[in-house]
């Protein structure tokens, strides 16, 4: 009896510790990996820009028009940012490559559109310009960006 008792035990703490493992992780920040073409974010050239910021967004997906009103203006802000909507209903294939799981999904891009970072769920500004400018990025000017781009609505 005492041995069965000690296995529950044992089965629900290992079961608790890989959930509340799982459970950080998601809507984590990661440092990216991989890269994104022209075709993936729906132009045929991109324009050199300092970095590129792609949001996953979804039709019917509340937290995906903060995620956006949060990405125009920090690309109002920061110098040469472009900025990517893609639609994930729209262009699952390239979701799917990019392992987008849910809606919002931000990517930040380097000038040669590899995923230097990356956020599932709704980011703080200060975590999208940390991420575009590093960690003192505080008092920079904020010039003009360029234009952003809506793909497959």
């Amino acid at each position: 009896m005492i041995v069965r008792i000690l296995v529950a035990v044992a089965v629900s703490g290992a079961t608790i510790a890989l959930a509340v493992l799982w459970r950080r992780r998601e809507g984590r920040f990661d440092e990216g990996s991989g890269r994104f073409t022209p075709a993936d974010l729906g132009v045929v050239k991109i324009d050199r820009p300092s970095a590129v910021l792609v949001e996953f967004y979804g039709e019917d997906c509340a937290p995906c028009v903060t995620v956006e009103k949060r990405i125009g203006k920090i690309a109002a802000e920061v110098p040469g940012v472009q900025v990517v909507s893609i639609d994930a209903g729209a262009r699952m294939e390239v979701a799917d490559r990019h392992e987008v799981r849910r809606v919002p999904t931000v990517f930040v891009l380097d000038p040669d559109l590899r995923v230097i970072w990356r956020a599932s769920g709704v980011p703080s500004e200060d975590a999208i310009r940390t991420a575009l400018l590093g960690p003192d990025w505080a008092g920079r000017p904020s010039p003009n960006a360029v234009p952003r781009q809506r793909i497959a609505r």
